[in-house]
């Protein structure tokens, strides 16, 4: 046990001094380095928000904001849960033999 904390140190200490020494051949250090950017790269534009009223069960209604993509999912994942849903009925009440 005491061997291990023993290299963990040694380990630490180690990779502190190294991160301090410059880097071989005078060039600067990852750490330093500007970052890459490609000429004539086009950056995406932000997707169009949609907004829909959404029911809270009070008579206020709450207005959600999110890009169209973000809506077919929604969609898309609530009718595999009803899907879902209406599977595990079926299994349960034995295809509709004891409910």
């Amino acid at each position: 046990m005491l061997l291990f904390r023993f290299l963990a140190a040694t380990a630490l200490l180690s990779g502190a001094s190294i991160a301090q020494e410059p880097a071989p051949g005078g060039a600067p250090s990852p750490e330093v380095a500007e970052p890459i950017t490609v000429t004539g790269e086009i950056p995406q534009p932000e997707p169009k928000l949609v907004c829909k009223y959404s029911s809270t069960g009070t008579m206020l209604r709450k207005r959600v904001c999110k890009p169209q993509a973000e809506w077919a999912k929604a969609e898309q994942d609530s009718e595999q849960q009803m899907k879902d849903l209406r599977d595990w009925q079926r299994v349960r009440c034995n295809y509709g033999m004891s409910c």
